[in-house]
């Protein structure tokens, strides 16, 4: 939304940055941003701006933490307008009595009172209403890619030489299958060490060319590097560590085939993003994104999570048949198509207009976001 003329888009960060993305690129410019501040978990002066403020709406995008939680009271108390954008809630953690008890309450209380509440796919939207949301709150909002970077990153001469230079860490030039796992390397949720089970079985069962790319950082990278030395694999497998965004445009031209096989993953932006580079997706079925945008075998492909078996078999299957990934990978395009950046703002601007009154400039808002 930025350049909106009907927008004042005011964004409020909960971190810099974490051992999960440790980002060094300059990230949100272009619009008003900022980082909280707390002491004693509580932003002071955002808490008084959203206090005193009833013109704008307050987008709130993370409810684990006081600093927000705080913030979504300060507005229902001052009937100021409020909304939330959420994942698929996880339920399925574990947690103690006692918390688990005062967060189903907490939320069985918010979720109702808050005006509006963005959901990041269907899977949410579902979850949200088993929690206490009503259908005529919640919209759907997933997340959004940029759809012209692909294709004219394909065209720079340095890309696509760093995209050669990648596929040859891995055994692979011009021919052979390169496939690739993007994420925080935190094998509980993410999973990547079925993914690298699969490559391996598959490694056994094809005569053909393959390497596989591991993208990303986090406490587990020993215990996959450790595995894959067992397996045999130091040839073929490249740990590539964490990318900035830029860096990852080499890594997308490199890819064949992108593996997404976690336990559970609420709405994995690795899912649209692949597929806005015509890369072909394999994720699990227990990823929201994979569930509201995958049709298997037309435009990427789903596995029951966990079963390293049927993975290996997919894999298999296009090491042998490579031709598939380029028509499945158009095909992944134009999915990505369908959901360009414009009809998100499209969704935020239409769900505001409810909730804010008009001025002579027409729809004139604050949208404050609290995000990580």
């Amino acid at each position: 939304m930025d350049g909106d003329p009907e927008i004042d888009l005011r964004v409020y960060h909960l971190w810099r940055g974490s051992w999960r993305r440790p980002w060094k690129a300059k990230l949100g410019t272009g619009y008003s941003n900022t980082y909280v501040r707390t002491r004693l978990g509580v932003d002071w002066g955002f808490l008084g701006t959203a206090l005193r403020d009833r013109e704008s709406v307050c987008l709130v995008a993370d409810w684990a933490h006081t600093a927000s939680v705080m913030i979504l009271l300060a507005r229902y108390l001052r009937s100021a307008p409020s909304a939330i954008w959420a994942d698929t809630p996880q339920e399925h953690l574990r947690r103690p009595v006692l918390k688990k008890w005062l967060r189903e309450r907490f939320l069985g209380w918010l979720l109702p009172r808050t005006n509006l509440i963005f959901a990041s796919g269907e899977a949410a939207r579902a979850a949200l209403m088993r929690m206490g949301a009503r259908s005529e709150q919640l919209i759907t909002l997933p997340l959004f890619v940029d759809l012209t970077r692909p294709i004219e990153a394909a065209r720079e001469h340095g890309a696509r030489e760093e995209a050669r230079k990648l596929r040859s860490q891995v055994g692979c030039g011009e021919s052979g299958t390169v496939f690739s796992m993007i994420g925080t390397l935190v094998l509980e949720k993410k999973g990547q060490d079925i993914g690298l089970e699969a490559f391996a079985m598959c490694r056994q069962r094809t005569s053909m060319r393959i390497g596989l790319m591991v993208v990303g950082e986090g406490p587990d990278r020993p215990i996959l590097e450790k595995r894959v030395k067992e397996l045999g694999l130091r040839e073929s497998v490249a740990f590539l560590g964490w990318r900035e965004p830029d860096e990852m445009e080499a890594v997308y031209l490199a890819t064949d085939a992108v593996i997404h096989p976690a336990r559970y993953d609420p709405w994995p932006l690795t899912v649209p993003e692949a597929m806005s580079w015509s890369t072909v997706i394999i994720g699990s079925d227990t990823c929201g994104s994979i569930l509201d945008r995958v049709q298997h075998g037309v435009n990427g492909f789903s596995f029951a999570a966990g079963l390293v078996e049927e993975l290996a078999g997919i894999l298999v299957n296009l090491s042998n048949h490579p031709e598939q990934l380029r028509c499945i990978g158009r095909q992944a395009r134009v999915t990505a198509e369908q959901w360009p950046v414009t009809l998100g703002v499209s969704i935020v601007k239409s769900a505001i207009k409810r909730l804010l009154p008009s001025s002579d400039r027409g729809e004139v808002c604050t949208l404050e976001v609290r995000a990580r």
